[in-house]
């Protein structure tokens, strides 16, 4: 949502970021879904995810599976959160791309962040 919003404190890292990595990226629809709630719905936040989904392989996890590892976490994680730490896991090599550096240090999957990073 980050890159979305020219706004957001982050919108600078992550473009940064994502322009200096040459690999596949993977989103879920459940994170398109928060983007284009968060963003309003604007037809200008549309257009631009729209152009940026284009360039991106999406994919979920099955649902069971997401809302199991959402019970083992006991209310922290959300639906979003659980597809990816459920790809990172599934994609041997896979980082995690995440502004919520706080949730995402729990989840112990390899990520980025505007405040660090987690390789363990």
């Amino acid at each position: 949502m980050a890159l979305a919003d020219a706004a957001d404190a982050s919108n600078t890292w992550v473009a940064r970021w994502i322009a200096g990595e040459n690999r596949p990226f993977i989103v879920t629809s459940a994170a398109i879904a928060e983007a284009t709630h968060v963003l309003g719905n604007g037809p200008e936040a549309l257009a631009f995810l729209e152009k940026l989904v284009a360039r991106l392989r999406v994919e979920d996890p099955a649902p069971v599976a997401v809302l199991a590892e959402m019970r083992k976490w006991n209310r922290r994680m959300d639906y979003a959160d659980a597809c990816a730490v459920l790809l990172a896991r599934k994609h041997p090599g896979a980082v995690g791309l995440a502004t919520d550096h706080r949730d995402f240090s729990v989840y112990r999957v390899p990520f980025v962040s505007p405040r660090g990073e987690f390789h363990g």
